[in-house]
């Protein structure tokens, strides 16, 4: 496949993607497949990889603005990030490490707008792994994500009387960020060139 076809293919998916997303569908999962240029067995190297050389626990951290998430280790992004081969589609790591106060890698567990103070900081959690998978965002952003799989997770979003999974997502830490913008002359999705 030439390379204009694979580019009008992944326009197509992103442009198609923007759509569903103005229809209030606000998280689309891509499968990694739909992109001939993105070779999934490099997914599956990274979950290897993860589950034998990284730890599978993280800490409940609270940040001050009512956001909580599972502190994990950086590895899963500094080490994961470069086996996906995602580079060259335009990702870059994800700005979780920006400022000494950013997460690093992380993984979601309380919003600050769901209002819970959990007694539970500190503690460690345990998760699995699942797989990893390409999603486009409402905000015109598309990720790379390891899902994650974690009963003791779901369980501690129900005690505090909200639903098992944050916003009805499964638990994850993003991999790769890619950033698409609006074009000056109205072209939907130019990528960003810095």
């Amino acid at each position: 496949m030439n390379k204009f076809i694979k580019k009008f293919i992944i326009k197509l998916l992103i442009i198609g993607s923007s759509i569903l997303a103005a229809a209030g569908l606000t998280y689309v999962q891509l499968k990694p497949t739909h992109s001939a240029t993105i070779d999934s067995t490099s997914f599956q190297k990274a979950i290897d990889f993860a589950q034998e050389h990284l730890p599978l626990t993280g800490e409940l951290v609270f940040k001050s603005d009512g956001y909580a998430y599972l502190k994990v280790d950086d590895r899963y992004i500094r080490s994961l990030f470069p086996m996906l081969g995602l580079q060259k589609e335009g990702f870059r790591v994800p700005p979780f490490f920006r400022t000494k106060n950013s997460p690093g890698a992380h993984i979601s567990i309380f919003y600050a707008k769901e209002h819970i103070v959990p007694k539970e900081i500190g503690q460690t959690f345990h998760f699995n792994l699942k797989n990893i998978v390409i999603v486009n965002t409402s905000t015109g952003s598309s990720y790379a994500i390891l899902k994650i799989e974690s009963p003791e997770l779901e369980k501690l979003r129900e005690k505090y009387g909200l639903n098992p999974k944050p916003s009805g997502h499964d638990f994850h830490i993003s991999l790769a960020k890619k950033t698409f913008s609006e074009h000056r002359h109205g072209h939907p999705h130019k990528f960003k060139t810095h």
